[in-house]
């Protein structure tokens, strides 16, 4: 048997020693940064941004990327040469993080691992703070997701994100609020990106592409029910309305059973795999989801993003939410006619009163360089090995 998961309390003390021990015998090295993305799972999102923008700007910095996997082959083929991969929970890995000067995550690290305040800095970019679904703390989870002890500053997006996380987090720290850094795209909203995605996925030209993208449901005593929105005509609602073609982009998760795609599999891309959800959200023309905040981050294109809640009384019983989407300022829809009833009534006025409506609801802060705003608090604190104040 695997040593940590037998013996979890020794392995996590174990890797404490390592991080400090590193720390003490080889000293903090100024320039160094270790990054990880969802618990290792990829490199993207937020800190994929900072890493890339930090390079141009600092081409010095020492860019440290932590993975779950054992075998370098491995390692996402995107990943820049500049960048390295080591895995996670490796004594190498740990090492690192004891020499580096910042950490750089989006979620919270696996050991709730101690750094000493004012010569190591913790950035917690967390990825998405406009949740619709209850998070740690808030559904009674206390599993080590606390990060009041652990960070010197959390980026935030939105009044709504800064009170989730005194609430999920129970941290009162410091902020950089300027949005989030992979939304800083969707801001600039550059013609010449949204082409270069489309190229990317193949894509006919004059075609408009739906991102339908549902949520997981966590109910174990019950399976999750199919959504019972019917794909096709939804489509074909679409083309009605618009008078042009329609795709669909399907993004599920690993949690949702989806829905039945055989009557539209000519019109389907399935980008599941697809490694930066905010090149899919600049890509698409409309979204359509159930509880994902993604649809949250759309709206900063002034566009429509529609929210399908077939089974919302079942999803509310079975997972805590922070706000009713049927009182918030959304377009929501709770069966098929309504869906396409919603969809006929659009208009190009009502989209973007309904994109204002929701960034006054949440109190947005995205600027547009957020990835530079977090680089700045970063470069500031490379290259020398003075101790900031607190």
């Amino acid at each position: 048997m695997d040593f940590t998961a037998k013996y979890p309390a020794l392995a996590n003390l174990y890797r404490r020693l390592l991080v400090w021990g590193s720390r003490t015998i080889r000293g903090i090295d100024p320039d160094k940064v270790v990054f990880s993305s969802y618990l290792g799972k990829q490199y993207g999102d937020n800190p994929r941004c900072i890493s890339e923008r930090l390079h141009e700007r600092y081409p010095k910095a020492k860019i440290v990327w932590l993975f779950d996997t054992y075998h370098s082959r491995h390692v996402p083929e995107n990943l820049p040469d500049y960048a390295k991969p080591l895995y996670i929970l490796s004594k190498e890995a740990f090492c690192e993080l004891g020499t580096a000067r910042v950490w750089v995550d989006n979620f919270t690290k696996v050991n709730v691992l101690r750094h000493p305040k004012g010569r190591q800095f913790y950035v917690q970019t967390w990825h998405g703070d406009r949740a619709i679904k209850k998070i740690c703390y808030d559904i009674g989870l206390d599993d080590g997701h606390r990060i009041e002890e652990e960070c010197d500053r959390v980026l935030t997006a939105s009044a709504f994100g800064e009170r989730m996380y005194r609430t999920a987090f129970r941290y009162h720290g410091e902020y950089i609020r300027a949005g989030s850094p992979r939304n800083d795209i969707l801001v600039k909203n550059d013609p010449a990106d949204i082409a270069r995605v489309r190229a990317k996925l193949n894509i006919p030209e004059g075609t408009k592409l739906l991102l339908y993208a549902p949520t997981y449901r966590d109910n174990d005593a019950v399976l999750p029910k199919r959504a019972q929105m019917d794909l096709d005509r939804t489509l074909r609602c679409l083309e009605e309305k618009t008078g042009g073609p329609w795709m669909c982009m399907y993004r599920t998760h690993y949690f949702t059973e989806g829905i039945d795609l055989d009557s539209v599999k000519d019109r389907i891309v399935d980008v599941t795999a697809y490694d930066d959800m905010a090149e899919l959200l600049l890509a698409a023309d409309m979204v359509l989801t159930d509880y994902s905040s993604c649809a949250l981050d759309y709206i900063l294109r002034d566009k429509p993003a529609l929210f399908y809640i077939a089974d919302w009384a079942e999803y509310v019983s079975t997972r805590g939410v922070y706000f009713d989407v049927r009182e918030a300022p959304f377009f929501t829809a709770e069966n098929q006619d309504a869906l396409e009833a919603l969809i006929r009534g659009l208009t190009e006025e009502k989209v973007r009163r309904n994109c204002t409506d929701i960034r006054e609801y949440f109190g947005y802060y995205e600027t547009g360089r957020a990835t530079d705003a977090a680089c700045d608090y970063i470069i500031e604190r490379l290259g020398s090995r003075r101790k900031f104040p607190d």
